[in-house]
């Protein structure tokens, strides 16, 4: 016996959206809707737009059958709706349940400013006016999260590299500086792949989302896995192989090292292992065991490649990092390079993962910098800041009905509250385009010449079909300045 239960497309709504069919004017035969990141947060205006190809091939694609009719009506009355059988029977009858509606899009992953379009949908089916709003619930989400997570993360990985630029003369040495530590606090299964993909997107290699490349390889036609990890401790396993009478965790230090030791010689793996210090005592852990007892060995491992990672994981984010760091020069010296920054041995390093997000990643790394200590001896590990902290009103996601078509003209529609103008929408029926030269993304209406640029937006889907689909190496290709 199966305990799935299958997805039902009409019920894959706020609810309320079953009545707004009628409530539309009578004459009306077309409804154009966009989705519009509204404004910027507080560090960045620019978005990477993720999420239409997954929300296609993931959902619209897939047809209503008779049964999503059935279930549907007894679930919406149940409700204290009245269902509107004929409208999807008709969706059954004339387009065998495949909706008909064209979505269009701007490339999966590129740049593009707040406050223009980057996906529009309109129904294709003049008696299916409703539909291109009716499926803004289960469209929406998926671009909101994707977009939010690939964007921030993109930022801090500006960020990161303009820092590694900065204190090392090297660019592209961050891939591994931002971890995907999420999974355990993403909102929902689904949640965990849309955020794991999305954090990748921005071209992260690390991450402990184990969900992450298989979807990759589904949803965007690659073989490639883009996504990896390293051997890490937590305190479970610490306290396994701890005396918790006397607090002492000298022997999970030792099988960590061990595993090092295996994980070389036997060339499995990432010859790296991370080992969570705060299980009893940070400062013992680091300057004792990894500094003292274990430092020659360490120290021999790395002459063969190996590297150990020191993760605390409490305390204030703001400075303990700071502080096992310096206890490691201490144990291990330190080097100075041609821009002045302290730069630990290769094979010995710190993963700051307790309390990272946005801003807190900002304030550590401009700390790390006064103190001349280089961004080369710390990686973040980010968790839920990461996957669920932040939400669609991050960058103020909106999908909103901007022209209606009355079968002679399009007429504009626009929402313009005077309590919050940052809530305006877009209005017409527009598109987004990019000037010639590159250097202004905007959206206009369709009607418009637009002689000296060229419309960005694709389409990505029509009555059924899929018309354009990307490799995740172009999505990742936008992320070039």
């Amino acid at each position: 016996m199966s305990n799935s239960l299958r997805r039902n497309i009409i019920l894959d709504i706020d609810s309320y959206k079953n009545d707004h069919g009628e409530m539309l004017p009578e004459d009306t035969q077309y409804i154009f809707s966009t989705i519009v990141p509204r404004r910027g947060n507080r560090y960045t205006n620019t978005i990477k737009a993720m999420g239409h190809q997954y929300a296609v091939k993931k959902y619209i694609t897939e047809p209503v059958e008779a049964w999503m009719l059935d279930e549907a009506e007894t679930e919406l009355r149940e409700q204290g709706f009245s269902f509107n059988r004929e409208r999807w029977q008709h969706i059954l009858d004339k387009h065998n349940g495949y909706l008909p509606l064209e979505i269009r899009a701007v490339p999966e992953g590129m740049l593009v400013p707040v406050g223009v379009a980057t996906v529009t949908i309109v129904n294709t089916d003049p008696q299916c006016a409703w539909l291109s709003s009716y499926i803004e619930t289960m469209f929406q989400r998926v671009c909101w999260k994707m977009t939010t997570v690939a964007s921030i993360a993109l930022d801090l990985y500006r960020y990161l590299d303009d820092m590694m630029i900065k204190q090392s003369g090297e660019a592209g040495k961050v891939n591994f500086h931002l971890h995907n530590f999420g999974s355990r606090g993403a909102d929902s299964y689904e949640a965990d792949i849309l955020a794991g993909m999305a954090h990748l997107s921005a071209g992260f290699n690390g991450t402990d989302c184990a969900q992450a490349n298989r979807n990759i390889k589904h949803f965007y036609n690659t073989t490639k896995a883009y996504g990896m990890s390293v051997s890490a401790s937590e305190h479970s396993v610490m306290c396994t192989w701890s005396d918790s009478a006397t607090c002492d965790d000298l022997p999970a230090v030792k099988m960590m090292i061990d595993l090092l030791e295996y994980k070389i010689k036997n060339q499995e793996g990432l010859p790296t292992v991370s080992i969570v210090g705060d299980t009893y005592d940070i400062y013992r852990l680091t300057r004792d065991y990894i500094g003292g007892i274990y430092r020659d060995k360490i120290i021999e491992l790395g002459a063969l490649g190996g590297k150990v990672v020191v993760r605390p994981d409490s305390g204030d984010p703001l400075t303990m990092c700071m502080e096992v760091i310096k206890i490691l020069m201490d144990k291990f010296g330190y080097s100075v390079n041609k821009f002045g920054y302290k730069v630990l041995p290769p094979y010995i390093g710190v993963i700051q993962g307790d309390g990272i997000n946005n801003d807190s990643i900002r304030h550590i790394v401009a700390r790390l910098d006064k103190a001349r200590i280089s961004l080369e001896n710390i990686v973040f590990g980010m968790g839920s800041g990461l996957t669920h902290d932040a939400g669609r009103d991050e960058f103020s996601f909106s999908m909103k009905a901007t022209a209606r078509y009355d079968g002679a003209v399009w007429h504009d529609l626009l929402k313009r509250p005077i309590t919050d103008l940052g809530k305006q929408s877009l209005k017409g029926h527009i598109s987004t385009y990019i000037s010639c030269d590159g250097q202004d993304i905007y959206t206009e209406r369709i009607e418009e010449e637009h002689n000296q640029s060229r419309d960005l937006m694709q389409t990505i889907y029509r009555n059924g079909k899929c018309y354009q689909e990307y490799t995740f190496d172009e999505v990742i290709s936008h992320n070039q300045r």
